[in-house]
């Protein structure tokens, strides 16, 4: 991909950001496939949570399989909320958006050159549609998940314009499959000023001429090691 030279002398920031995709419970799927809604208030616009569970290794007693989980978020915690589940309103179901507004906060001051990336970018299972979507083409769920999960989030100061050098990760090709709609965050690249994925495997050069040194990128979806 096509070097990225950044001049001065001054601090350079660089952003990083992964497993950050919530799930898009205002879009209606294609194809028989179920809503992208994990408890009852995730039909809200924007990302919502999708509550898989809570490990405690050193305690295990204290494990919180998904179905009380989601319980818990059903009901906003309360007494029937085990407390190894726990819930906190306005942290637990809103986590994507705290953590995009942190963000937003850091990059007013920092002003980052770019953020990277590093894959889940849309739960539960990528763009929820097949893939084989022609290439010169983004379709209308991708259109959709996009809006809500990204460029209706992750925005202002700081960020307005920012390349997001990205990478799948699992979860985009579909979580436990590999047939969703990976191919179109690809394409999404020559939809998007800032999008920048343009293959599953890439690379790019990152310069700093004014401070003599340069960074190698290479992005990798290492999936196959668990499959």
């Amino acid at each position: 991909w096509p070097t990225y030279t950044f001049e001065g002398g001054q601090t350079m920031h660089i952003f990083a950001i992964g497993d950050w995709g919530g799930m898009d419970g205002t879009l209606n799927p294609i194809e028989g496939r179920p809503p992208l809604i994990a408890y009852a208030k995730g039909s809200k616009k924007g990302p919502s949570v999708f509550p898989r569970s809570r490990m405690y290794p050193r305690n295990p007693a204290m494990n919180c399989k998904h179905d009380p989980l989601i319980k818990c978020f059903e009901n906003e915690g309360g007494p029937q909320c085990p407390y190894g589940c726990g819930y906190v309103k306005g942290v637990d179901d809103q986590a994507q958006l705290l953590v995009a507004q942190a963000m937003k906060d850091r990059a007013r001051i920092s002003d980052p050159q770019y953020i990277l990336n590093v894959g889940d970018n849309f739960y539960w299972g990528g763009i929820e549609k097949n893939c084989g979507t022609p290439m010169d083409s983004i379709s209308f769920t991708a259109h959709h998940q996009f809006d809500q999960i990204f460029e209706g989030v992750y925005s202002g100061k700081g960020l307005d314009g920012k390349p997001w050098l990205s990478v799948l990760g699992n979860h985009d090709w579909g979580g436990r499959v590999f047939n969703n709609g990976w191919d179109q965050q690809i394409a999404y690249t020559w939809a998007s000023p800032r999008w920048v994925m343009p293959a599953a495997y890439w690379r790019t050069t990152v310069e700093y001429p004014t401070q003599m040194f340069s960074v190698d990128l290479w992005f990798l979806d290492t999936n196959f090691q668990d499959a």
